[in-house]
């Protein structure tokens, strides 16, 4: 029988210095390994509630172990529902925001691209209300193209919000629509970073029923960042280069560590954001977290990265200079 992942654990503490939570608090419970002793001996922790859902720990343990993949294999076995929007970023609403203010994208504009396409472009709440002109800018550099992007109407959001709060049956419920959404064998293009994770990595874990699974695990397999998709189809991806640009890399984007990181190659840092986490936000913990990655924006006009958790992460802690950007924004 395969062990559940905190199982594996040896307790080598390489996740320590990896684990932005654990930097923070810098106490045993709040590492991916102090985490993983609590969950194998059925203690539940605050701590849990401060893991970011980075993953960083994944990619410096010599087991492969995954925190947030213990915590939801062993934590979200009981089945939770909780009322949910259609569209997670109604909260922008009534949270506060230093620079941001919703832009909504014309989807009256993507009518060609409802019914048919070669690829599935996922209409995200990055893009349909952050930064819109992401996605306008990459319809009108494509548009000589001969394969056609294809959106479904009627898109929402990944449920990462309420992955957060431990809700599996509602981040299923946002699964299962995605995937009907995306029910023809077509390579899938994401924007954000997140949502990428979530597709590839969270959606597979939550279903035991094997067609499911299967299916979810078909989806995982054609899901790609954009970047990544367009490099291969052999467009030439400038993006604007000049010192007071800084480009971000997101936690969960490094999973997908292909043609993207050698576009940006000595133009890109890799640093925690602290992470979106709504029940973090009430806490105010991301505007303590800020003081580890401030300073490096002190010279920059422009902040740029690829995840809609970092926008709005970033967006919320920031004044302007630098003002926020997706990179696709800086596409020249």
């Amino acid at each position: 029988m395969t062990k559940t992942p905190y199982k594996k654990c040896v307790h080598c503490g390489k996740c320590l210095s990896s684990c932005p939570s654990y930097r923070f608090f810098l106490k045993e419970s709040f590492s991916p390994r102090g985490r993983n002793l609590l969950i194998a001996k059925n203690i539940d922790s605050y701590s849990f509630n401060y893991c970011l859902l980075c993953e960083r720990c994944s990619k410096v343990c010599p087991q492969g172990i995954s925190f947030p993949e213990s915590y939801i294999k062993a934590k979200f076995s009981k089945g939770s529902f909780v009322l949910h929007p259609s569209d997670s970023l109604i909260f922008l609403k009534v949270l506060p925001f230093n620079q941001i203010q919703i832009r909504e994208l014309d989807e009256k504009k993507l009518s060609p691209y409802f019914k048919e396409g070669d690829f599935y472009v996922y209409l995200s709440c990055g893009l349909k209300h952050l930064y819109p002109e992401a996605l306008e800018l990459t319809l009108s550099k494509i548009r000589h193209s001969p394969m056609k992007p294809h959106i479904p109407e009627g898109q929402g959001c990944c449920g990462i919000v309420f992955l957060g709060l431990g809700a599996k049956e509602v981040v299923k419920n946002y699964a299962k629509k995605l995937l009907t959404l995306f029910s023809e064998k077509k390579t899938l293009l994401t924007f954000c970073a997140t949502c990428l994770w979530m597709i590839k990595r969270v959606y597979p874990q939550l279903f035991d029923v094997e067609q499911e699974k299967a299916a979810f695990e078909d989806l995982a397999n054609r899901t790609y960042f954009v970047i990544e998709f367009l490099r291969k189809m052999d467009y030439s991806l400038n993006l604007k280069e000049k010192d007071d640009i800084l480009y971000h890399l997101p936690c969960h984007l490094d999973f997908s560590l292909t043609s993207e990181l050698n576009l940006l190659k000595g133009r890109i840092e890799d640093f925690c954001c602290g992470s979106a986490k709504l029940t973090l936000w009430l806490r105010g913990f991301q505007r303590e977290f800020s003081k580890h990655w401030r300073r490096r924006t002190l010279d920059k006009e422009v902040l740029a990265t690829a995840c809609t958790g970092c926008y709005l992460n970033f967006s919320s802690q920031l004044r302007y200079p630098p003002k926020v950007k997706h990179w696709l924004e800086l596409w020249v």
